[in-house]
Formats: structure tokens, sequence, C-alpha cells
């Protein structure tokens, strides 16, 4: 067999060896980055930058959503994971094999619009307030670090009822996720106010795979990812989901 034969073979190998490599795909309910929709299908910002960028990849996945707790953990625990949409910190940096942002991320800690008796303007301000949060969420994370008195709930839509109920006091959350999830919820937008910018947290969302991943997927997605960023993908998508 001709040596150019034997080449093309083995190019063909590795690229189906890649394919087979099934990747299994987890996130949680987080509108408008990631959320079922009408059909019940999983929608939103990041999922539909992932998926393109499995896609460009050539990587077979399947896509699954959890509480975020579970997701979180079979994304350390588990081969071929890819976690989305997650937020990247010091904590985590070892973690996780990381490929790069997929959605912008700014983070408030939000009070009810009411409660003008909430006078915080740092985090300093908010030691002695009872704040909402979501556990193993990086926002948890590190408001825990912060030495701040959570209360941890399994996602962010029990906190909107707290809030209203005045059972905490703050919660975090960025701003394109406040509107989304109080719209979900069928509350206003406009009953809360931000009170706290988490510099510390406001730097993207990303998409990250287990540590047991092969270096090969990760480094096929960054390089869709990067291809996405380039030809103006990664806009569109975002102007399809924010006008």
């Amino acid at each position: 067999m001709k040596k150019s034969v034997l080449v093309a073979f083995a190019g063909l190998f590795v690229a189906l060896s890649a394919f087979a490599q099934k990747v299994t795909v987890v996130t949680e309910e987080y509108p408008p980055y990631n959320y079922l929709d009408s059909s019940k299908k999983i929608s939103g910002i990041s999922t539909d930058v992932v998926e393109e960028v499995l896609k460009r990849a050539k990587i077979d996945y399947q896509i699954g959503m959890y509480p975020w707790a579970r997701a979180y953990q079979m994304a350390q625990d588990d081969p071929n994971v890819l976690i989305y949409s997650i937020g990247r910190s010091e904590k985590r940096e070892a973690m996780f094999k990381w490929v790069d942002v997929i959605a912008p991320y700014n983070v408030y800690l939000y009070r009810l619009k009411s409660r003008t008796d909430i006078k915080a303007t740092d985090l300093a301000g908010a030691k002695n307030l009872k704040i909402g949060a979501v556990r193993e969420d990086v926002r948890a994370q590190y408001l825990e670090k912060e030495g701040l008195k959570l209360d941890l709930v399994t996602d962010d839509g029990i906190n909107t009822k707290k809030l209203a109920a005045e059972r905490i006091d703050l919660f975090p959350i960025d701003e394109l996720g406040m509107v989304a999830l109080y719209k979900r919820e069928g509350m206003d937008p406009a009953s809360v106010v931000k009170v706290v910018k988490l510099d510390a947290l406001s730097s993207g969302l990303y998409m990250a795979f287990s540590k047991q991943t092969s270096d090969e997927l990760v480094n096929k997605s960054k390089k869709a990812l990067q291809e996405m960023q380039k030809d103006g993908t990664i806009d569109k998508i975002k102007a399809k989901y924010l006008k």
C-alpha cells in the first residue's frame, strides 16, 4: 500500500477516534443562558454557543440539565464531561480543563426595591445580612470566602420567592439572568434593584471539561470557539436572545 494511502487512513482513524469519544454535556436551568424552552428543548445563549462549538469540532455529545450541585459533581468525577455556563475562579482553576468565555456575565447583589432599610454599598456592609445563593455555585463560593452569611438553595427561582417574602435580604445574580429569571417566575424585574457589583465574578461564563477528558477534545473545542469569535457567530447568537 502506498505511503500516501496509509497516511490518509491514519488521519481518518484519528478523526473517527475523536468523534467516537462521546461527551456528556451538563448544565442547569439558568435563563437566558441555559433553560428548557416551550418544547422542552435545552436552549439559551450559552447552549447555542456550546452546541455550535461541538458541531464544528465534530464531537459527538448528549446534553442534560441537572441541579447545579449534581452537574458540578459530575464534571469533577467523570471523564468526557463538559459543563457550562460555569464561572471561573481561583478555587476552580485546577479542577477543570477550561475552554473559554461563552457569554457575558456582570454580577450584582440585588435587594427588593421596597427594602430601603438595606443600606449596604459594599460587601463589608452586607456582612450582617442574609444572602440567598445556589449551592456549589461560584457566587456562593465567593461570598462564603468573603465571610458572608448564606442561605443555600438548589436554584435561583427559590431565591426570588424568598427575597419577595423577605426571608433573605439579598441575592447575587447577573443582569441578564435576573431579568430572564424574574420573567420566568412571573415576577416584575423592576421590583429589585442593584446594591453591590461583584467585580471578582464579572468576567464571563465559561465552558469547561472534566480533568479526565483528553487534551485533543479540549483543543478542538478551543479552536472551534476561537473561529466563532472571529467570524461573528458569537455576536449573532447573543443578538438573537437580547433583541
